[in-house]
């Protein structure tokens, strides 16, 4: 897979510092096989649940991401991206559905105290434009520096956003 991630202008930044804070999005196997995503899955599945309730999609146990997959198809929205938050002692955690922009443009940057995930994808069957762009402030003292972001082979991304331990 090939991953496209090249920076876009920003009027308020200059070119050079916007490429600073294009993070590098590592490759990782199946979201639901893979080990690296273990400590977030059941917080993924939790919202792939409650937009299935919110869409009316019949839930097939079984394969519970073909049913959010399908929503998916029928109506390509940001109310219905699934989307996770978790935390643990040492980091923050954002999980987000980008399987259908994984052939176009996904991005993931760090900008001041705040993290931006935006991706895009040109629909050519209906000369379509599709895009999605969120921005994730973490509670506390976050090492921003040391945010990192992986993609599962099947289009979920995970950012992981380390701690400042506070002083005792």
């Amino acid at each position: 897979m090939e991953n496209k991630n090249t920076s876009t202008l920003n009027e308020q930044k200059p070119e050079s510092a916007k490429e600073d804070s294009l993070l590098p999005i590592a490759e990782k196997g199946l979201f639901f096989h893979d080990s690296f995503f273990e400590d977030i899955r059941k917080h993924f599945e939790t919202a792939i649940d409650q937009i299935l309730d919110t869409w009316g999609e019949g839930k097939s146990v079984s394969d519970l991401m073909s049913s959010y997959r399908r929503v998916r198809e029928r109506n390509l929205q940001q109310e219905n991206q699934v989307m996770a938050f978790s935390e643990d002692d040492q980091n923050h955690k954002v999980v987000l559905d980008v399987h259908d922009f994984k052939s176009g443009d996904v991005k993931v940057r760090v900008e001041e105290n705040q993290v931006v995930v935006e991706g895009r994808v040109e629909k050519e069957e209906d000369e379509s434009m599709k895009s999605f762009y969120r921005r994730f402030n973490f509670p506390g003292k976050v090492n921003m520096e040391a945010v990192a972001s992986a993609m599962s082979s099947d289009g979920v991304l995970t950012i992981t956003a380390p701690k400042i331990p506070q002083a005792a």
